[in-house]
């Protein structure tokens, strides 16, 4: 409808978003490089979430993870074949620890964590382009931190996927790792348990705090292994202005999953389907690039109102099934 009342054809614009987004290993290499670190900074998202928590602050968490991966994938391209693991652990280390600073905020002093992770956001950022552009500064007509050593870069998939790189597969195990962590270990029962009743989960002895903490440090670590695969997998170094949005678009993308690992994938997909394909719809009809955008906030609305709807038809049946037992229990 939105299409009809631009003066466009519907059927050739989304023809052309599809063939943009799967029409060619060209167009599925970028929709796999959109994906890519979405699924990184949704399971930031989701993490926190199960836990009872909103982490808004992905795109300061990939910053982080990306100016770490520019400074050691210089500094120790001198490894060899060990300076790409080194570097990646490095970036999760970074992500945690940043992390960590909202969790303890939020644990200990009360401090709301979408308030400080949206502040922290902007710390990272301002505070990454000043590495990048001074002690980090590689020259050169780009402005930013010098190139990667090969060594540490993210070898590409290749089969004519352009940048497509194997940055893909660390997101799905990532995907995987932060399904086994929340429901098939003590610890994520414990987050999962915090999140869901706090109350409960004081009075079984699960210390909350702690829980807190972990829940959004562990988020953090999957952004900032998010952005130091987009530096070694895509771009090389971390060039000024970076990746913007990435972050940002996390929440959606997690929204969309409904906050499961597993639902983030196909959350991401459609998000970088939807950025991969709207270029191609713009080349060959007139329907203008924002309309991605559009199509995105029309997804996430019927997303969010079907969980609406749930929520508020959930409670009012579990009002009247107790009203029913108890009116029985009393007869």
């Amino acid at each position: 409808m939105i299409i009809l009342a631009t003066g466009n054809n519907p059927i050739a614009a989304y023809s052309a978003l599809i063939s943009g987004a799967f029409g060619s290993p060209a167009a599925i290499g970028r929709t796999l490089v959109n994906t890519t670190p979405l699924i990184f900074t949704g399971l930031a998202v989701a993490v926190a979430f199960r836990a009872g928590l909103f982490n808004i602050g992905g795109e300061g968490q990939f910053y982080i993870g990306a100016v770490t991966a520019a400074w050691l994938g210089v500094s120790l391209g001198f490894l060899g074949p060990v300076a790409l693991p080194v570097v990646l652990a490095a970036c999760v280390v970074t992500g945690f620890l940043w992390g960590v600073i909202p969790g303890v905020l939020k644990a200990y002093f009360g401090a709301h964590e979408v308030i400080t992770t949206i502040m922290l956001n902007y710390v990272a950022i301002y505070l990454t382009v000043y590495l990048a552009l001074n002690p980090l500064s590689g020259g050169g007509l780009v402005p930013g931190t010098g190139n990667v050593a090969a060594a540490a870069r993210v070898p590409v998939l290749g089969f004519g996927l352009g940048r497509a790189n194997l940055g893909i597969v660390l997101a799905l195990v990532a995907v995987v790792v932060a399904y086994l962590l929340l429901w098939r270990t003590k610890k994520g029962f414990q987050l999962r348990t915090v999140g869901l009743s706090p109350g409960a989960a004081n009075y079984a002895g699960i210390p909350i705090g702690r829980n807190v903490v972990l829940a959004i440090a562990i988020g953090a670590a999957f952004a900032g292994l998010g952005g130091g695969v987009e530096v070694m997998g895509v771009y090389g170094k971390m060039a000024v202005p970076f990746v913007a949005n990435v972050g940002f678009n996390g929440i959606g993308v997690a929204l969309l999953g409904r906050t499961h690992p597993f639902g983030v994938v196909f959350g991401a997909l459609v998000f970088g389907a939807l950025f991969s394909g709207a270029q191609e719809m713009q080349f060959q009809t007139d329907v203008p690039l924002d309309l991605s955008e559009v199509l995105l906030a029309v997804i996430l609305l019927f997303v969010t109102a079907t969980k609406l709807v749930e929520f508020i038809l959930g409670k009012r049946a579990r009002t009247l099934a107790s009203g029913t037992r108890l009116e029985r229990g009393l007869g």
